[in-house]
């Protein structure tokens, strides 16, 4: 009987899930967190169980991510770092780390013989994370999923506060000066890319080993191919990369069944 996996990466602004057969992702689901953690997780929980024709005794449930306490009903808990890194090296085999930009933080993991062997996090404030992004579309009018298209690919006015409340009132007085917006918005990307340099910067990756970006800004183009420009790495990514974090929640649970 084949043994059913789902992992809940219940993030601070999206609940992402994955139900895995232990070897291929079945299915995965993605909704809003909103006020209560647990409901989104139960709602996903839901949502994959019914969908596959499952019962909750069917699967091990294991979470990860900013609202993994409110999981109560999770088999297992497993840290975002962990997770990341472990879901990564599913989706991407051989990567030397992994850059997730999550909706109030970002990480870079540093990846060696399938191990972690370096991490940094910005948690401390949004500068550089999807928040800061949602904050800079608002203001420039532009729906989060038209950044590629709306982007500049040739030019592009700095934003040089990397302070949210900062850049917002930066991005308003370009505005006022009737400054070109899709050029504003590709600032934008590489002052998010700046913040990742930062981190980057501070690992010794292997030479020629790709990082994979995670999380929902991976799959934006435009900024992925900024920040591999802008830290000189290669960044890759992938259609799941998402939800790397439930992916690798998925095969941390594995492995622990099978210890």
């Amino acid at each position: 009987m084949t043994k059913y996996f789902i992992g809940i990466d219940s993030g601070s602004t999206m609940c992402k899930a994955v139900l895995s057969d232990g070897k291929n992702i079945v299915d995965v689901r993605n909704v809003k967190t909103g006020w209560n953690p647990r409901l989104s997780a139960v709602e996903s929980l839901g949502f994959l169980l019914d969908g596959n024709s499952l019962c909750r005794n069917e699967v091990c449930v294991s979470a990860t991510g900013y609202g993994r306490e409110a999981v109560d009903f999770a088999d297992y808990m497993f840290t975002e770092i962990t997770c990341h890194a472990f879901g990564a090296m599913f989706l991407s085999p051989g990567i030397g780390g992994v850059i997730d930009i999550g909706g109030q933080d970002s990480k870079v993991i540093q990846i060696r013989d399938n191990r972690v062997v370096n991490f940094l996090m910005n948690d401390k404030c949004a500068a550089g994370t999807g928040r800061f992004l949602s904050m800079a579309c608002e203001t420039l009018g532009i729906a989060l999923e038209d950044i590629d298209e709306f982007a500049d690919s040739n030019e592009s006015i700095p934003v040089n506060s990397m302070c949210t409340v900062f850049a917002e009132s930066e991005i308003i007085g370009l505005l006022a000066m009737q400054k070109d917006r899709s050029k504003i918005m590709t600032g934008v990307l590489e002052s998010i890319a700046q913040k990742i340099r930062q981190m980057t910067g501070k690992m010794d990756f292997i030479n020629g080993a790709a990082l994979l970006m995670t999380g929902g800004l991976s799959r934006s183009e435009a900024l992925m191919k900024i920040i591999a420009q802008t830290t000189s790495l290669s960044v890759v990514t992938h259609r799941h990369a998402q939800f790397a974090g439930a992916v690798g929640a998925c095969v941390c649970a594995k492995n622990r069944e099978n210890a």
